[in-house]
């Protein structure tokens, strides 16, 4: 009895972490998207539109299926790395990519005109861009720009690589994808595409060169507001923001 009661014990420690992860990561989400999420579930999480997305499907998947068809484990699984880029990423490490589209649709909107309804204009470095207002996402912009209006005061080198700016809004799939981009939802912004880089055009062989002549504390003014940047991406896009709150809040171990 007391070794059956050991082994119980044993398999229920091994558990708990994958448990802890999976209650942590709902919450995530639930205080992330207070407007995309209804509900959490013990298997995931109803949303505000009624659709039901789970945390785990059960899917073995590679590499483009997990880009593809994610769930909210999959989606969450790679850190978001807060520190400068130092080396190239690993194969397929692209924090961010992977989105459960369901949540953003509840999120943002579920199609082009519904998106267009929640954009709000915002203030950003002299410019009037078009943001969505919804969980938080202008306002997060907002803040961004009147931290890089004094940073760029201070450092007028950094404005080759942050202006003009090259849009916010556009309904659109990824290139090469069916997947749709996060400029679709009005959560994304691109700096300058004709000066930073994007690795579907790169015909260069020194990638990592790149991605560290984009001045890192641009980086980290917005990832302070809940931005990730594609630049810390194995399949780069040095330009491009996304609102992401949930992923810096886990790096950060909120």
């Amino acid at each position: 009895m007391k070794k059956l009661l050991f082994s119980l014990t044993f398999i229920l420690c091994l558990a708990a972490p994958a448990l802890a992860d999976k209650a942590s990561d709902l919450d995530l989400i639930r205080r992330f998207f207070p407007q995309a999420v209804a509900s959490v579930t013990p298997d995931g999480l109803v949303l505000s539109d009624g659709a039901r997305i789970v945390y785990d499907d059960g899917r073995a998947k590679d590499a483009e299926a997990a880009l593809d068809d994610p769930d909210i484990e999959d989606m969450l699984a790679q850190p978001y790395p807060l520190s400068r880029v130092t080396a190239e990423p690993a194969p397929n490490f692209h924090p961010g990519r992977r989105r459960v589209v369901a949540l953003f649709k509840a999120a943002y909107g579920h199609d082009a005109t519904e998106v267009k309804a929640n954009l709000v204009p915002v203030s950003f470095l002299g410019k009037t861009v078009l943001f969505n207002q919804r969980n938080g996402a202008a306002q997060a912009l907002e803040a961004v720009g009147r931290d890089l209006e004094a940073l760029l005061a201070a450092h007028p080198g950094f404005k080759g690589h942050v202006l003009p700016l090259s849009g916010t809004f556009a309904w659109r799939p990824i290139a090469g994808t069916e997947r749709l981009s996060m400029h679709s939802f009005g959560a994304a912004i691109d700096l300058n595409a004709k000066k930073n880089g994007y690795w579907r055009w790169y015909t260069g062989n020194n990638p990592l060169k790149l991605r560290q002549d984009f001045p890192a504390e641009v980086a980290e003014v917005f990832e302070r507001h809940g931005f990730i940047w594609g630049g810390k991406w194995a399949e780069f896009d040095i330009m491009h923001f996304e609102y992401r709150p949930e992923l810096i809040a886990k790096a950060q171990g909120r």
